[in-house]
């Protein structure tokens, strides 16, 4: 199995996503695992250029931080509550 990872984007292409694309990519940055010590894989097996495994990354704090300063100047969302039937 490999571990959960997320593409790094730039500042330009998450500026560009939506703000529910953008949250969205939010949730699958909190997915990553905290570090390659808790991980059952080793850091070679999870290491590819352009992606981030592991929240305990540089790329993983720069890249969350980037998310939540673009979110915070969006305007909010109420959730919505879709009903199947």
């Amino acid at each position: 199995m490999m571990p959960r990872y997320v593409k790094l984007l730039s500042l330009e292409e998450l500026e560009q996503l939506s703000t529910e694309r953008l949250l969205a990519y939010l949730r699958k940055l909190h997915q990553c695992e905290d570090s390659v010590d808790t991980s059952d894989f080793c850091e070679s097996e999870a290491h590819m250029p352009g992606v981030v495994f592991f929240k305990e990354s540089d790329q993983w704090r720069s890249q969350y931080k980037l998310v939540k300063e673009i979110l915070s100047a969006r305007p909010h969302i109420d959730k919505v509550i879709r009903v199947n039937g």
